[in-house]
């Protein structure tokens, strides 16, 4: 299932944020700061997330900083990839190109 590409990691982790603010939860502890933006493009997407009332989720066990945003450098194009897990299975939602 692929339900977008995206031109910056942080593209992808505002979907992920669109996505998961639906839910009732609770953060028991504050979240880790943002990266910085790796892009110009990603810039524009964290002012458009704080427009929206948006907080991207960061982690510090993903290797671009944004939960469930991962990047594959060994990737000809398309290097970062959303991934969530969804009644146990995990799906992947798309591949972009550039941070």
């Amino acid at each position: 299932v692929t339900l977008g590409m995206f031109a910056a990691a942080e593209q992808a982790a505002l979907f992920s944020a669109r996505r998961e603010a639906g839910r009732d939860m609770v953060a028991l502890y504050p979240p880790p700061p943002l990266p910085p933006p790796t892009s110009a493009a990603g810039a524009e997407t964290v002012r458009q997330a704080e427009r929206e009332g948006l907080t991207l989720v960061t982690s510090g066990s993903s290797n671009t900083g944004y939960k469930n945003v991962t990047f594959k450098p060994k990737e000809r194009s398309k290097k970062y990839e959303l991934r969530v897990r969804v009644g146990g299975e995990l799906l992947r939602l798309g591949r972009f190109a550039t941070a």
